[in-house]
C-alpha cells in the first residue's frame, strides 16, 4: 500500500532556518488557516477510504438485488401444478435466499459501523495533532512580582508565548526589559508576569 504521508513534510524548513540564522533573530511567520501538509494527506487518505467503503456497499447492494431477482424469478417460474418435492425444494431455496439477505444486511450494517468508527478515530487524531501543545511546566520567579519563568524553545515567537500564558505581549516585553519583540532567542529565559 502506498504511504499517504510524504517522506519530507517540511521541504523548505532548512532554508527557513538558514534565513533565520542569517538575520540574527527569530522570524515572525504569519499564522496560516491551511492545515499542515500531513493533515491534508490524512484527509485525502480518509476520503479514499470512504470511497472504497462506498464501493463495497454498492457491491453488497447489487448482490442483494440479484438475490431478490432470483427469488422472484423462482416464484414466477413455479408451475401451477408443482409436485410436493418441487414445492419443498423451492421453499428451501427461498429460505436460503432470505438467510443470505439477512447476512448481507448485517454485513452492510457492520461495514457502516466500521467506516464511522474508523473515520471518527482518524478525525480525532487529526484534531489532536492540530491542537497546540500546552506551555511547558514552568517555575515561579522569586521576586516581588509573581509570574513564571519560561525558556524559549525552537520555533517559538513572543506572541505565541504570550498567547500560551494568556498575557499581553507588552507585559512580557516590559517585565524582561526587551525593546524588540523579534530579538528573543532559543534558550533565553523570560519572566512571564501573572
Amino acid at each position: 500500500m502506498k504511504n499517504p504521508f510524504p517522506k519530507n513534510r517540511f521541504p523548505l524548513l532548512p532554508s527557513i532556518l538558514l534565513l533565520a540564522a542569517a538575520s540574527g533573530g527569530c522570524m515572525m511567520v504569519p499564522p496560516s488557516d491551511d492545515p499542515p501538509p500531513a493533515s491534508q494527506a490524512e484527509v485525502q487518505y480518509l476520503r479514499e477510504e470512504m470511497r472504497r467503503m462506498n464501493d463495497r456497499l454498492q457491491a453488497s447492494e447489487a448482490q442483494v438485488g440479484d438475490i431478490q431477482r432470483t427469488a422472484y424469478s423462482a416464484e414466477a417460474n413455479r408451475s401451477a401444478y408443482a409436485s410436493e418435492a418441487e414445492v419443498a425444494a423451492l421453499r428451501s431455496q427461498v429460505e436460503t435466499l432470505q438467510r443470505q439477505l439477512r447476512d448481507l444486511d448485517a454485513a452492510r450494517t457492520a461495514d457502516k459501523r466500521e467506516i464511522y468508527d474508523d473515520i471518527s478515530k482518524k478525525v480525532a487524531e487529526i484534531v489532536k495533532k492540530a491542537t497546540p501543545p500546552a506551555p511547558p511546566p514552568s517555575t515561579r520567579k522569586a521576586a516581588t512580582q509573581s509570574g513564571y519563568e519560561h525558556v524559549v524553545q525552537p520555533g517559538e515567537t513572543l506572541s505565541a508565548i504570550a498567547q500560551a500564558y494568556e498575557v499581553k505581549m507588552d507585559a512580557i516585553l516590559k517585565a524582561n526589559n526587551i525593546k524588540n519583540a523579534n530579538s528573543i532567542r532559543v534558550g533565553q529565559k523570560l519572566f512571564i508576569p501573572d
